[in-house]
């Protein structure tokens, strides 16, 4: 396979591309401790979508999750624009974006996009940590690799550890389960202090807003990444509106693919928060209606503090 022209062919599409062969992440995960599957095509094409910082406040009736989720969902943008470029070539080929079992942020390091940042991101000098990941495994051999060759780091740099709420990050290491992006996206009871911490309907942008290399960037944004109007969430569609009417309306949104459930139970830690008392009845309502403990013993809690 010709290295240059692939990387010609996905650079029409993507504004960061590398390539490697498999084997060499293979073995860069096994000298690095981390655990991966093993895959068999022996070429990966990393590639990396620009998106912009857009900072929207939650109201008293709407709630806005992280700006990633802003615009068009990207697991399909990102799926949809490597399809585009393998539909022109004779491969076989299998997508990982995001919810897959692989590292991207190691095959991200192992082409040398981007650093490994303090903050566990991927850091590109061009895009900063703004920038979406995919990877494109393809069942043909290639010459040679295609890296960007790109080498900075954090130096002393401690801005994302200090301005962290949770203390999720710390030199050297990085506790995942006192991530706040982590714990809202999971199904679980939140205890008192997630839910004073928690600020997000989904996900959390904290540790990008205070990275010095997000400082004058290339702050691009593509079509698909364009405000929809569907960046706030009324409160009143979120506790009222059935799963399917929800999704319907709120379609194509990222912050969409882990439930409504999840977004339900964001939005009572930032109703305590805000001390806002306005949805207490219908907070009442969905602990009846909703039988997953996780969820119910979190409204519980929260309605308990609002009402008193």
């Amino acid at each position: 396979m010709n290295t240059k022209s692939l990387y010609e062919s996905f650079k029409t599409k993507f504004d960061v591309v590398g390539i490697i062969k498999t084997s060499n992440y293979l073995s860069t995960a096994k000298k690095l401790n981390i655990t991966v599957p093993n895959v068999e095509y022996p070429t990966i094409v990393v590639v990396g979508l620009s998106y912009p910082k857009r900072i929207i406040n939650h109201t008293k009736t709407h709630l806005a999750p992280s700006f990633y989720t802003f615009g068009m969902d990207y697991h399909k943008v990102i799926t949809t624009r490597i399809d585009a470029v393998m539909k022109n070539l004779p491969y076989e080929y299998l997508i990982g974006v995001d919810n897959h079992p692989h590292n991207e942020r190691l095959a991200a390091r192992v082409a040398k996009i981007g650093y490994f940042g303090k903050n566990q991101l991927i850091i590109n000098k061009e895009l900063g940590t703004y920038m979406f990941l995919g990877l494109v495994f393809i069942n043909e051999k290639i010459n040679d690799e295609y890296i960007l060759n790109i080498t900075d780091d954090c130096g002393e740099c401690r801005k994302c550890i200090e301005a962290c709420p949770t203390n999720a990050l710390f030199d050297g290491d990085y506790d995942i389960n006192k991530c706040i992006s982590y714990y809202n996206q999971a199904k679980k009871d939140l205890n008192n202090q997630e839910l004073k911490a928690n600020y997000s309907l989904f996900g959390c942008d904290i540790c990008q807003l205070v990275c010095p290399k997000n400082i004058n960037i290339d702050n691009k944004t593509h079509s698909e990444f364009e405000l929809s109007g569907k960046e706030l969430v009324s409160i009143v569609d979120l506790f009222t509106l059935s799963n399917k009417d929800f999704k319907e309306k709120y379609n194509n949104m990222a912050y969409l693919w882990k439930g409504k459930t999840i977004l339900m139970r964001n939005a009572l830690a930032i109703l305590y928060r805000q001390n806002n008392k306005l949805y207490n009845d219908l907070i009442k309502d969905s602990i009846k209606k909703h039988p997953m403990s996780w969820y119910k013993d979190t409204a519980t809690k929260v309605l308990k503090k609002l009402e008193n």
